[in-house]
């Protein structure tokens, strides 16, 4: 059985407020942009692209002054 994980549109927020863009955060995962892209457009990942998605996002700290000032609702759906 091949697992595949969806990560919940909250994730581009997440991005966001850690002041990274697709292309950075691809390069930390050591993923393609087109991986990272997929993910935030609710695209399905197999287990090792997520894992290494999230680690990689989780790696980086949140950027306070991001966090207050954007909404986990801007841009939804646009990779920045």
């Amino acid at each position: 059985m091949n697992t595949r994980v969806v990560f919940d549109p909250a994730v581009l927020h997440a991005i966001r407020v850690r002041g990274l863009t697709v292309g950075e955060l691809a390069r930390h995962a050591r993923l393609s942009p087109a991986t990272v892209s997929a993910a935030i457009h609710g695209k399905p990942l197999n287990v090792r692209s997520a894992v290494l998605l999230a680690r990689a996002l989780a790696g980086h700290p949140v950027i306070p002054e991001l966090e207050e000032w954007t909404s986990p609702r801007d841009g939804i759906g646009s990779p920045g």
